[in-house]
Parts: C-alpha cells; sequence; structure tokens
C-alpha cells in the first residue's frame, strides 16, 4: 500500500489515528470484563469441581484458576473482537488519516 499524501496540501507528513479500533479495542475489552465475571464465576466452579478430586487444597486452587481464566478469555475475546471492528470503521467510515503539516483530517481513498 502506498503512503497517503494529504488531499489538502499535498504532504506526506501523515499518520493514522486509528480512533475506531482504539475505542472499540477499549469498549469491546470492557465489555469482554463484564462478561468474563460471568465467565469466571463459571470457571471457578468447573475449576472448584475438577480440583475436588484433588482434596480441600485442590479445590481452592481450581476455583482461583478457573475464575482467572474465565476473566481473562472474556476480556481479551471481546477486546480483539472490538479492536477488529474499530479497524474496519478506520478504513471505511472515520477520517482515519492526519496530516502533520496542516492538520487535515481525511479517510482513505477506496482502491
Amino acid at each position: 500500500m502506498m503512503t497517503p499524501h494529504c488531499p489538502k496540501c499535498g504532504s506526506p507528513n501523515v499518520i493514522s489515528r486509528n480512533l475506531g479500533r482504539k475505542v472499540g479495542g477499549g469498549t469491546g475489552a470492557a465489555a469482554g470484563a463484564a462478561s468474563g465475571a460471568v465467565g469466571a464465576l463459571s470457571g471457578a466452579k468447573a475449576g472448584a469441581l475438577v480440583g475436588a478430586m484433588v482434596g480441600p487444597a485442590g479445590i481452592t486452587i481450581g476455583g482461583l484458576s478457573g475464575a482467572v481464566f474465565g476473566g481473562l478469555l472474556g476480556g481479551t475475546t471481546l477486546g480483539v473482537a472490538g479492536a477488529k471492528l474499530g479497524h474496519e470503521l478506520d478504513q471505511k467510515m472515520l477520517d482515519n488519516y492526519a496530516c502533520c503539516a496542516c492538520d487535515c483530517t481525511f479517510r482513505p481513498h477506496a482502491e
């Protein structure tokens, strides 16, 4: 892909703002953390059940590890999905590029 040039002043000194990806990733991670709390609860139950075969210490360790895994999985999954959606918004709908010379913002041209 060629480096974009500012449509206003023609400068090649252009940066990607990636606002959609940043907001989408943050929102997805927050939503994932909330759903991860539910996943943590079910993960804790599953971990405690598996750990029960070892004994009381296994219940505690299994419950904690299941809760951590459930929470991380939810937060990561939706965070990545949100970032991918935000990337698509950056490319197709938002003025993702900013000219460092004249502060013009613009969207990439469709190829």
